[in-house]
């Protein structure tokens, strides 16, 4: 086989010298053994230089035609005188007619090369020890080449380097030889000849020496050995690192041609293995993937598909991180195309998706920047891989089918990886929202979440932002059906976290039409974790959404916001906002009453804010208010109650009573009704409208539980009854208290003694002895235990009966018979004294001074009764003097007795004591006894004492 054309050779083989004429033409230079030139006197070269003439030196070369120099060559030959010379001048004008001949064989298709051919010939005859006959011989190959004469040729090429085997031409000879001998399909005899060439290490030579080397061994069927040569081939032309690109133009085709027959090669051998056997002997290449690529494309035009994909394949297995790795996997996915062989496709675009993907070891082991076609192809293939899977996830309506279930967890893979792997991509908004559906279908709500938030927050030109964003809403409400395993903290997390979604919701997508109604549940879930400020917040917006929420919505949000208001005790807008939702809340919402209820509360807080404050005449105006504001909530009640409270402790009487009358009308069976009995009364009491106050107590006295409340509350109205001057209640009330408790017995006592007045006031004097008589009976029965007043009360009413006893024993006249008014008066004397001795007995001065003055009295008393009796009749003087003397005797020691018990009783002026009945024992001393009583200086004395 012929690689070179005869241009080529015509290259390989021209060394002609140029001749030039006279001064232009140069002299071939002869070297002695000290490499110095040795001049011929004789020769061209002894012309002197200083000769030629300047004119000359200025003038232009003569440019001579290849003819002309040939002529003069001859014409200089006879003109030579040394062999030597001859013999140059012969070599070169065989030279310049094998360059003419040249010429025109290539100009003009003329062949007369026979004359450079003779010329050589010649040479040879006439010189055959010379020593550059190698040249000659060289010419003569090349002139028998150029007429085609191969065989002449190649035997004067064999006669060259076997008889100068040392010759500068070694490399061209054993080259053009082994070509000849290649052509002659001599191919043992050429592998020779080119290894002999590839031995030299000619670098002229060398590569295609090894490819021809290749090509010899091939036609032998040694396929084995010739690819190891081809090898070589690559390793001398190949750029590092290997790029067909950047060949030499020389070596291109040659390139070309060598894959070419390497693939045959590798066919013969037996396809896949044989690549990667060549490989285990030569060792690694970096341009092993152009071996690879170059069978596989070979294996391709002869339509064997099986045999390419298995060359791809064994190339991927034996440099799985390689750069070129990915390429054959998608030149494996073309084949499959090819020859359509559908049924493989997916599985191999898997394979590179899994093989090259972000995270593989492929993608770990190689730079970024050298993943330019990976990327291109992932770009690509994720998509498609990931599309595919969840469209035959929806076809399949089996919500509970495995098939469905691996198709959406493969889809949600891809759709994934797309995503790490493009994070800048246009289209990754879109795969996050598939990715997110993904993930809901396979109720994997976390990542769904995840994945729906980033298209609907992260991308918002995104077409489907809004949706995408909206179901990360619906995609949280499915997973808080799961929180109830998690700790309450946990919990809360996780509430929050769903909040901060439907926020984000409403904040970028306000525009959507759903957007009102995550903003209305936020508010409600805000409402529900006490975050009033919050929920206020949310229900402004809501309440000034444009466009405006539908009614229903509007309620809700005013109720959230007077709730939250309420809670946040800012009770003065609570109030104004649930007027606003009860304005808009239909007549038959079951909530009016409750929230009418809020309303009364929010007035009734503001109500208490006042008392806290310290005003609670603000605060009762705030409770009263609540009928006008909410007349039908029932703690309407309540605040009207706690206003006459207020009312009462401000001491508004009239006020107080008025209200508490209206609400006895308003409520006649509010169950605090009764505890407006005392509340009432004191305000009677205080307003003086002491019956009216009396009549109130009596009903607290039915009302009241316990004995003593009966008790304590009977002997008030009874009181009061007295103060206001109705004596018949009083003394009924009175007399029930008294006959009905005993005890206390001091408090017993002071209701027996105002019977006893009331009586007295009434002109029921027995009824007021009887009064009298048991309080004396009270204090004898309790002795000591009995408290002062008490002990008063008794003396009291035992100088009241002892005086009953006075005026009794004082309305007895003495008359005869004297013996028996006597009788008479002496029992009455004795009731009295003894009535006194008792009020005495109580040790109350001013009651014992009286004692002891009327028990005195008593005794001057009957001695004055005794000399103003009446007188028998019928006496004579005598007999009446006698009796005189006989009644003095009788009224004397009275007398006496009087005077005595007057000066015990004076004498308590000793002890500090001078009240009227002491002053009365003195006056009545004076006349009893005027000579010792009688006297100033004893008035002084006394006085003085007294002071």
């Amino acid at each position: 086989m012929r690689l070179f054309d005869k241009a080529l050779l015509r290259n390989l083989f021209s060394s002609g010298v140029l001749l030039s004429l006279l001064l232009g033409l140069s002299a071939c230079q002869m070297f002695s053994s000290s490499d110095q030139p040795v001049v011929d006197p004789n020769s061209l070269e002894a012309i002197a230089p200083q000769a030629i003439s300047p004119a000359l030196l200025d003038r232009p070369p003569i440019e001579l035609g290849i003819d002309q120099v040939i002529v003069s060559y001859t014409q200089l030959l006879p003109l030579l005188q040394r062999p030597e010379e001859k013999l140059r001048v012969l070599h070169r004008l065989a030279d310049l007619k094998l360059k003419r001949g040249e010429a025109l064989m290539v100009e003009e298709a003329v062949d007369e090369l026979d004359i450079a051919i003779s010329a050589y010939q010649g040479l040879l005859e006439l010189y055959p020890e010379r020593e550059v006959n190698d040249q000659i011989l060289y010419q003569l190959a090349k002139s028998y080449d150029l007429q085609g004469k191969s065989e002449q040729s190649l035997l004067t090429l064999t006669t060259l380097i076997e008889s100068y085997p040392q010759t500068q031409y070694a490399s061209e000879v054993q080259f053009r030889r082994g070509e000849i001998l290649f052509t002659n399909a001599d191919y043992e005899a050429a592998e020779r000849a080119f290894s002999a060439v590839v031995n030299l290490g000619d670098q002229d030579f060398l590569a295609n020496a090894h490819y021809m080397k290749g090509w010899s061994q091939f036609k032998q069927t040694r396929y084995a050995v010739a690819l190891t040569e081809y090898a070589q081939v690559l390793d001398l032309v190949l750029p590092q690192p290997a790029n067909l690109e950047q060949i030499d133009a020389k070596y291109r085709t040659m390139v070309d041609d060598l894959f070419r027959v390497m693939s045959l090669s590798f066919s013969y051998l037996g396809g896949a293995e044989a690549v990667e056997d060549l490989f285990k002997v030569v060792g690694p290449r970096d341009y092993e993937d152009l071996v690879y690529a170059r069978f596989g494309e070979h294996l391709i035009t002869k339509e064997l598909y099986t045999d390419a994909i298995a060359v791809y394949e064994g190339f991927i297995a034996r440099h799985p991180l390689h750069l070129s790795a990915p390429r054959f996997q998608i030149r494996i996915i073309e084949t499959l195309y090819r020859a359509d062989f559908k049924q493989d496709i997916l599985e191999q675009k898997i394979r590179f998706v899994d093989e090259y993907g972000l995270g593989s070891a492929f993608w770990s082991e190689n730079q970024t920047q050298d993943l330019g076609f990976v990327y291109e192809q992932l770009e690509a293939l994720i998509p498609e891989l990931a599309d595919r899977f969840y469209i035959l996830a929806q076809q399949d309506k089996n919500l509970k089918s495995k098939a469905r279930q691996s198709n959406y967890r493969k889809a949600s893979y891809y759709y994934e990886s797309f995503v790490a792997t493009f994070p800048e991509h246009p289209m990754v908004a879109n795969n996050l929202f598939l990715l997110g559906e993904s993930y809901f279908a396979l109720e994997n709500w976390p990542a769904a979440i995840v994945s729906y938030e980033a298209a609907g927050f992260d991308y918002p030109q995104y077409e489907k932002a809004a949706e995408s964003a909206y179901a990360s809403v619906v995609t949280y409400t499915r997973y808080a059906k799961q929180w109830d395993v998690l700790t309450p903290e946990l919990q809360m997390e996780k509430r929050d976290e769903q909040q901060e979604n439907r926020l984000r919701f409403v904040n970028m997508h306000s525009d959507d039409e759903r957007a009102d109604d995550v903003l209305y549940v936020s508010a409600q879930y805000a409402f529900a974790e006490k975050r009033y400020a919050q929920t206020i917040e949310m229900s402004d917006r809501l309440l000034a959404w444009l466009p405006l929420i539908p009614a229903n919505v509007r309620v809700e949000a005013r109720i959230l916001k007077a709730h939250s208001l309420y809670a946040l005790q800012d009770f003065v807008l609570a109030e104004q906002a649930y007027q606003q939702a009860l304005e808009i809340l239909p007549a038959k919402d079951a909530r009016r009453t409750a929230l009418i209820e809020n309303l009364a509360a929010s007035v009734y807080q503001q109500a208490e804010g006042h008392l806290a404050a310290g005003n609670k005449a603000a605060a009762i105006e705030e409770l009263l208010r609540i009928a006008v504001v909410a007349p039908g909530a029932a703690l309407r009640a309540n605040a009207e109650y706690d206003a006459i409270s207020y009312l009462i402790e401000l001491k508004q009487w009239p006020r107080a009573i008025s209200q508490i009358t209206l609400f006895r009308a308003q409520y006649p069976q509010h169950e605090l009704m009764n505890t407006l009995v005392p509340k009432m009364a004191l305000s009677y009491r205080e307003t003086s409208q002491w019956e009216l106050a009396a009549d109130e107590l009596k009903t607290m006295i039915a009302l009241a539980k316990t004995d003593e409340e009966k008790r304590d509350t009977l002997f008030i109205a009874a009181e009061l009854y007295d103060r206001a001057s109705n004596w018949d209640k009083a003394i009924k009330t009175y007399r029930s208290y008294a006959n009905t408790y005993a005890k206390p017995a001091d408090v017993y006592m002071e209701a027996a003694n105002r019977l006893a007045e009331l009586y007295e006031k009434t002109g029921d004097p027995l009824k007021r002895r009887f009064w009298l008589a048991k309080q004396m009976k009270t204090v004898d029965a309790l002795g000591a235990a009995a408290d002062d007043r008490m002990v008063y009360l008794a003396a009291s009413a035992s100088a009241v009966l002892a005086e009953d006893a006075f005026q009794q024993y004082k309305r007895i006249k003495l008359k005869l018979p004297l013996n028996v008014s006597m009788e008479k008066k002496t029992v009455a004397l004795e009731k009295a004294m003894k009535a006194y001795q008792k009020t005495a007995s109580y040790g109350i001065s001013s009651f014992a001074t009286e004692a002891g003055y009327r028990m005195a009295d008593i005794y001057a008393q009957l001695s004055r009764d005794l000399m103003d009796s009446d007188r028998p009749a019928g006496l004579n003087a005598l007999e009446l003097e006698q009796y005189e003397i006989l009644l003095e005797e009788q009224a004397f020691p009275f007398e006496d007795s009087a005077i005595e018990i007057h000066e015990q009783n004076a004498s308590r002026s000793w002890n500090g004591i001078y009240d009227d009945w002491v002053k009365q024992s003195f006056d009545s001393l004076k006349r009893l006894l005027p000579g010792r009583y009688d006297k100033p200086e004893l008035e002084t004395e006394v006085s003085n004492v007294l002071d």
